[in-house]
């Protein structure tokens, strides 16, 4: 395994560490666990977009036949990653409602949950 999938594993456990204190947490501490988790989330789309998702795109350019799901896994992503930024954004000041909140966490975890194991069953043995 590269250093950089051993990197991208570590980081998907570690959003959901901090997804899971997220989930049992007080409204008071909230706010800089989401902060965290927010921080933590764009870094890794950062990571997988410049050294992950650019090596098959480059592929690609030169008329290598990359695998189709690997392509349409960087779009998938594009649209989680405008929800779950959302998400955040919704609840950077604090949580009010913590009914609508539970909601909106469990959403985007399940989304997150599924999308992080597609990866790693998926994607990552590609690369």
């Amino acid at each position: 395994m590269s250093k950089l999938i051993d990197d991208l594993l570590k980081e998907h456990k570690k959003l959901f560490s901090l997804l899971d204190e997220l989930h049992n947490i007080d409204k008071e501490g909230a706010k800089e666990k989401l902060f965290e988790s927010k921080n933590l989330f764009l870094m890794h789309l950062d990571k997988e977009d410049r050294f992950l998702h650019s090596k098959f795109d480059e592929a690609k350019s030169k008329g290598v036949n990359a695998e189709e799901n690997v392509l349409k896994f960087k779009e998938e992503m594009e649209e989680i990653s405008k929800d779950v930024v959302n998400f955040f954004d919704t609840y950077k000041k604090g949580i009010t409602d913590k009914i609508q909140f539970a909601r909106d966490f469990g959403k985007i975890y399940g989304m997150l949950k599924i999308r992080m194991i597609k990866e790693e069953t998926q994607l990552y043995p590609v690369y």
